[in-house]
């Protein structure tokens, strides 16, 4: 039997997590998610308070029905918005204040229904108002009403149609390649990647570094072919769902481990291979050993193929 044969035998025997929900307070029912408070049914997010229902949600507070929202509070029904306040169905919008069913806005205060703004105040659908109209022509839209709400998103869109749309957003970036892209240098071929540098191949991760084909990573550096990672994972590489663990490789539900092998469920261990423990120097030269065969049998450098039945996963989505 291969090593990849009796690290499948392993995988399939260990008791797995329910979910991935590391350091949080009252935020039981979310997953792949750290350092929450307060957040019910939020998805692949961290460092949120008081907030639920949404995906990759980062440092935000009081917001509810979010997709990709970072620094932001009381914001509702928003996708891909960075340090926003009070905004509701809003997107692409950036450093937004009471803002509504807005699109590609910067830096915008009180704005309704507009699109492709920068620094503005006061517009109703584009058209730059005084403060008193604006405040009635908000009052008369009465957007209590379903009716009402559905024909504020009809009649944006229709503002959005009007106005050019960026090929690719990047914002603050240096020498990238990619889309979505925050506070980025020396990344190609990313997608939805914030405060990230020298990374390849990489989605939906924040604060990464020199690191290469990676799903779902916050706060990691020189990881790589892995799928959520975070809470400064180190040199972690083919391993899957690792938390503040460094040096291990085709490791799965490992946490705060070091130099770690071919391990799955562990917590808190150093110099194991296959959850079995070793000496330093045994460690070492047993590693050696296994990568040499792996080679040689052109396996080593493969990324691990799930244990799950495609219809028990959230791949379809």
């Amino acid at each position: 039997m291969n090593f990849l044969e009796e690290l499948e035998q392993l995988r399939l025997a260990t008791p797995r997590l329910y979910n991935i929900n590391i350091g949080s307070e009252n935020s039981d029912y979310c997953t792949h998610s750290d350092k929450n408070k307060n957040c019910y049914l939020i998805f692949a997010a961290n460092y949120n308070e008081d907030s639920m229902y949404g995906r990759l949600v980062i440092d935000s507070r009081d917001c509810v029905d979010n997709n990709n929202c970072e620094k932001s509070e009381l914001c509702y029904e928003c996708i891909d918005i960075e340090k926003c306040y009070d905004c509701t169905f809003c997107q692409l919008c950036k450093n937004c204040t009471e803002c509504l069913f807005c699109y590609d806005c910067t830096s915008c205060m009180n704005c309704f229904g507009c699109a492709g703004l920068r620094q503005k105040q006061w517009c109703f659908f584009n058209e730059q108002l005084t403060p008193e109209e604006y405040k009635k022509k908000l009052t008369e839209f009465n957007l209590r009403t379903n009716a009402n709400r559905n024909r504020a998103i009809e009649l944006s869109h229709q503002v959005e149609l009007k106005i050019p749309h960026r090929a690719l957003t990047m914002i603050n970036c240096e020498n990238c390649v990619g889309d979505m892209l925050v506070n980025c240098k020396n990344c190609f071929a990313c997608f939805d990647v914030h405060g990230s540098q020298d990374c390849m191949y990489m989605t939906d991760c924040w604060r990464t570094k020199d690191s290469l084909d990676i799903v779902f990573s916050d706060g990691t550096e020189l990881c790589y072919e892995s799928f959520s990672l975070g809470l400064g994972s180190y040199n972690c590489n083919f391993c899957n769902f690792i938390r503040g663990s460094s040096d291990c490789e085709y490791c799965e539900l490992c946490f705060n481990c070091k130099n770690c092998f071919g391990c799955v469920g562990l917590q808190n261990k150093e110099f194991h291979i296959l959850n079995k423990p070793y000496s330093r120097e045994e460690y070492l030269k047993r590693v050696v050993e296994i990568k040499a065969q792996m080679r040689v049998n052109g396996e080593y450098g493969k990324h691990l193929e799930t244990t799950y039945k495609f219809e028990d996963t959230a791949a379809a989505d």
